[in-house]
C-alpha cells in the first residue's frame, strides 16, 4: 500500500474529509502535527521535525492543505513530490521562490489565482475546485429558526489606521477605490490599479512611514471591502427579517449598530454548523472580495449541508451552478435585500432551489472526486 505524510502546518478543518478521501483512494496516510512558522520561507525548527519524519517511512508524496515554500525545499532536496492544495487566495506569497520547484504539484482552488501563475510561466500549478462532504441532517420544516444567516468573520482590516495617516488627498484616492469596487462583483480592479498607480503608493508609504507593498495594501483594502459588505448586509437584513450571525469575534460598537441581530459564537464545523445552515432559511455568504472568482469553501457546506446560498457573484459559481435554479446570486447589498424579501415570501421556490444545489454539490463536489485527481495528476493517469 503506497503511504502519505500529510503535514498539518496550517490547521485548516478540511484536512479530516481530505485524509479520509486519501483513504478510501487506497492510501495510507500518516498525519503529523506541526506549527505554523512565522517565516514561511525558512525554519530551522519546522525543517528539521518534518525531515526527521521523511527520513522514518517511504512516501509516495507529501501533501499540505495551502502551500508551504518549506515543505517544497524538503521535498525537492529529498527528491519527493509534494502536493499542496490551497484553499486560501490570494495566495499572500512574496515571490515566486520554490513554486517552480520540478517536485511541485500545486494545485489551486481560484481559477483566477491558477492563471495569474500560470501567466507566470510555472508549470507546477494545477486548478482544482474545492469540496465538501456534509450530509444533510434530519430537520423539519417547521424547524426553522432564523430567517436570514451568516457565518463567518466580520473581517479586520488595517486600513482605518492608514487612513489616518494620510492627506486629504491621498484619502480621497483611496476612497474612490473602495468607493468604485464596492460597486463591482465579479472581477478586483484594485491589485493592478495599485501596481499602475506606483507614484501614488510611493507617497503614501512616505506619508505614513510604512513600506507597503502593492500586494499589502491591496489586502488591507480587500479586508476593509468586505467589513463594509458584512456590516452593511447585517444592518439591513436584522431590521427587516430574523437575522443571525455567527462570528468568533463582535465588539460592542458593532452589536449596537444592530441592536436586533442575534449573535452566536463559533460552532464546531462538523457537529454544529450543518444543522445551522438547515435551521436558516437564507443563507448568506459575501465572499472576501479579492476573492471574485473562486467558489468558496462556505458556498459548498452551505449547499452540501441542504442549506439555501445567497451569494455575492463569483465567475465559477456563475460557471458551475444555474443561478436561480441551484443557488442565488446577487450584485449589490441592495439586489441582496431584494431577493432575500422575494424569497423569504416564496417557500415553495426557495425549497426547490434548495434541494438542486445540495443535489449538485452532492455529485459533483466530492472529496473523493478531488483527490483521484491529485493521484491521477501525481502519477500521469497511472493511478
Amino acid at each position: 500500500m503506497k503511504s502519505i505524510l500529510v503535514c498539518n502546518i496550517f490547521k485548516h478543518y478540511t484536512i479530516k474529509s481530505i485524509k479520509k478521501a486519501f483513504e478510501l483512494s487506497g492510501y495510507k496516510v500518516n498525519e503529523r502535527d506541526y506549527f505554523t512558522p512565522e517565516d514561511i520561507y525558512h525554519d530551522d525548527k519546522l525543517e528539521g521535525l518534518i525531515q526527521t519524519d521523511i527520513r522514518s517511512n517511504h512516501y509516495d508524496f507529501i501533501f499540505t492543505v495551502n502551500y508551504s515554500p518549506i515543505v517544497s525545499s524538503i521535498c525537492y532536496k529529498n527528491n519527493l513530490r509534494y502536493v499542496s492544495w490551497t484553499y486560501d487566495t490570494p495566495m499572500n506569497l512574496p515571490s515566486l521562490e520554490t513554486m517552480d520547484n520540478p517536485s511541485n504539484y500545486n494545485f489551486i482552488f481560484d481559477h483566477g489565482e491558477y492563471l495569474k501563475y500560470k501567466e507566470e510561466g510555472l508549470e507546477t500549478v494545477y486548478y482544482l475546485p474545492l469540496a465538501t462532504d456534509f450530509d444533510a441532517p434530519e430537520f423539519s420544516n417547521n424547524g426553522y429558526k432564523y430567517d436570514v444567516s451568516l457565518l463567518g468573520n466580520l473581517y479586520r482590516s488595517t486600513f482605518p489606521a492608514i487612513k489616518k495617516k494620510l492627506d486629504e488627498y491621498q484619502s480621497g484616492f483611496l476612497d474612490g477605490i473602495i468607493t468604485s469596487q464596492r460597486k463591482i462583483y465579479g472581477s478586483y480592479f484594485i491589485l493592478e490599479l495599485l501596481k499602475y498607480q506606483n507614484s501614488e503608493l510611493e507617497s503614501i508609504n512616505k506619508t505614513t512611514g510604512f513600506n507597503l507593498s502593492p500586494e499589502q495594501l491591496s489586502y488591507s483594502l480587500a479586508s476593509y471591502i468586505t467589513y463594509m459588505d458584512r456590516l452593511s448586509l447585517l444592518s439591513i437584513m436584522s431590521n427587516r427579517f430574523s437575522t443571525a450571525l455567527v462570528t468568533a469575534s463582535i465588539t460592542e460598537s458593532e452589536r449596537n449598530m444592530m441592536t436586533k441581530l442575534t449573535v452566536l459564537p463559533k460552532m464546531d464545523y462538523y457537529k454544529e454548523m450543518p444543522l445551522f445552515f438547515r435551521m436558516s432559511k437564507i443563507n448568506l455568504n459575501p465572499p472576501f472580495r479579492a476573492v471574485w472568482s473562486a467558489i468558496p469553501q462556505r458556498a459548498l457546506d452551505i449547499m452540501s449541508s441542504g442549506g439555501f446560498l445567497l451569494s455575492g457573484y463569483t465567475e465559477e459559481l456563475s460557471y458551475y451552478f444555474e443561478n436561480s435554479k441551484e443557488l442565488v446570486l446577487y450584485d449589490s447589498i441592495e439586489d441582496a435585500v431584494a431577493k432575500a424579501d422575494f424569497y423569504l415570501k416564496h417557500d415553495d421556490l426557495r425549497l426547490k432551489i434548495q434541494t438542486s444545489g445540495t443535489e449538485k454539490v452532492r455529485k459533483d463536489f466530492t472529496y473523493i472526486d478531488r483527490i483521484y485527481k491529485i493521484i491521477n495528476t501525481v502519477h500521469g493517469g497511472n493511478t
